[in-house]
């Protein structure tokens, strides 16, 4: 093999010391099994270890006859210190000198020391060779990959500015009258915040939806982004309005929420639902001198006395949710209406019963 580095040393032992670190400078990846495959146990000129190269803790015991002063340490890549075997015999060195050979390794005639002078080694690189570690720091390229990992963040940081700019809408004033007895079907796009952001809406100011988007101005100055065929901006609408008068028809006035849906027979809220019955506590919060009336309907199914008595559990647990996020119970009342008013009114299908089995929200104060 061509010879790649060339070893100079002083004194046999550190000669060979000095070849253990040149094959460490060709494959700087190398373990310590790699190294005592390397040299192995056929080359060992003592009796005293299987190996010739050991981990350093193998040592103790046997001082004086390893390299182990911490500057003669053979150290691997991963940190691991090993120590090689000191004393070697002319016939030993030759040995070890020739085997190096097959790795690119030439060792140079020896200096002599002088008297207590100690051995040293020292390592040349031949025919312009440049080791696999050192070739890495003066890799002419390295600088290039650096560019192109900036130029490609940055153009995805300037791809999402887009897409941000491109999806959100101018805000605009909307007049808006407000509805009654609104009832979208399920299919229609939710003007709700997703379960995952509910705790944050009124940190945010911000009511997600698909639709066009309106910016609206609360009665303590701040300002919210919400969508203006919402549930919620009907009830803010009907709030914010001077001209919005409470109806005392029991009939009338009510605002449908959307979200508020129920499976056949149960009372359970949906995480959907909870997020905007949150919403309506919010709202209720900017304007804390109303009050509203929680009303539960049902489907057609079944008995209507039973249909009653399920229609007011419904309204009963959304009432007590939104109580639960901080608004007064005197402020929320609640009353079940069975099925006698539909939204879907032919009650014949799955999606317009789901429809029916809902909550309706009306303003029965507003001062």
């Amino acid at each position: 093999m061509k010879s790649k580095v060339l070893v100079y040393g002083k004194s046999q032992s550190r000669t060979a010391l000095g070849i253990v670190n040149a094959f460490l400078k060709l494959y700087p990846d190398s373990s310590r099994s790699d190294l005592q495959k390397a040299f192995p146990k056929s080359l060992n000129p003592k009796s005293f270890t299987d190996n010739i190269i050991v981990p350093e803790k193998e040592t103790i015991g046997f001082e004086k006859q390893f390299f182990e002063k911490e500057d003669e340490l053979v150290v691997l890549k991963n940190g691991e210190k090993l120590a090689l075997v000191e004393l070697w015999t002319k016939e030993d060195f030759d040995a070890i000198c020739e085997h190096a050979k097959q790795y690119g390794i030439e060792v140079a005639e020896i200096e002599g020391t002088k008297p207590f002078e100690k051995g040293s080694f020292e390592l040349k690189y031949l025919d312009g060779y440049i080791p696999p570690e050192e070739g890495k720091q003066e890799c002419p390229f390295e600088w290039w990959r650096m560019l192109v990992f900036f130029v490609a963040l940055l153009i995805l940081l300037l791809l999402i500015c887009w897409l941000k700019c491109k999806n959100c809408d101018k805000p605009s004033i909307a007049n808006i009258t407000p509805m009654e007895n609104l009832a979208p079907a399920p299919s229609e796009p939710s003007p709700v915040k997703e379960v995952e952001e509910k705790s944050s809406a009124s940190e945010n100011n911000t009511f997600t939806d698909g639709g066009d988007y309106i910016l609206i101005k609360l009665p303590d100055g701040k300002e919210w982004k919400i969508a203006k065929n919402s549930t919620e901006y009907q009830l803010f609408e009907f709030l914010n309005s001077d001209q919005s008068k409470v109806d005392a028809d029991d009939r009338k006035g009510w605002i449908n929420l959307d979200k508020v849906r129920f499976e056949s027979g149960k009372t359970d809220l949906s995480p959907e639902a909870v997020s905007q019955l949150e919403t309506v506590a919010i709202l209720m919060k900017k304007f804390p001198n109303i009050k509203i009336k929680v009303g539960g309907h049902s489907d057609n199914t079944g008995n209507e006395n039973t249909n009653i008595t399920l229609s007011s559990e419904r309204a009963k647990v959304s009432a007590e949710k939104i109580i639960s996020f901080g608004i007064e119970k005197n402020r929320v009342t609640s009353a079940g209406y069975g099925s006698q008013y539909p939204v879907c009114p032919e009650n014949n299908t799955n999606e317009c019963k789901a429809a029916n089995r809902r909550i309706d929200v009306k303003v029965i104060q507003k001062l």
